[in-house]
């Protein structure tokens, strides 16, 4: 049996997604319905705050970053956490993915 995830909060701020809080298959549905409708401009997700990220959050991001690019947008990610990182390096997405550092 799974274990209940963690909360997820999310917030949107001047054009920039943040997420705090577990992405899992309880809490990836936020993350997409925070993106939805946004692929007409550049997004910045910021996923400093994420303690836990798995395929579920994956599959949204994926999802995200290939509606930005059929409009021909980008999905940045700024500041992945540590674990964060680590799914993306694991999964060999971190290079699929555009750093935002500013």
């Amino acid at each position: 049996m799974n274990e209940p995830s963690g909360p997820l909060t999310i917030s949107v701020v001047d054009g920039i997604v943040s997420a705090v809080g577990e992405i899992d298959a309880h809490t990836a549905g936020q993350l997409s319905s925070a993106l939805a409708g946004r692929a007409a401009e550049d997004v910045v997700v910021d996923l400093s705050g994420v303690t836990f990220l798995d395929s579920s959050g994956l599959r949204v991001l994926l999802a995200e970053r290939q509606d930005h690019a059929d409009a021909g947008t980008s999905l940045f990610l700024r500041a992945p956490s540590g674990p964060v990182r680590r799914v993306l390096e694991l999964s060999g997405l971190a290079a699929v993915f555009e750093p935002y550092d500013a």
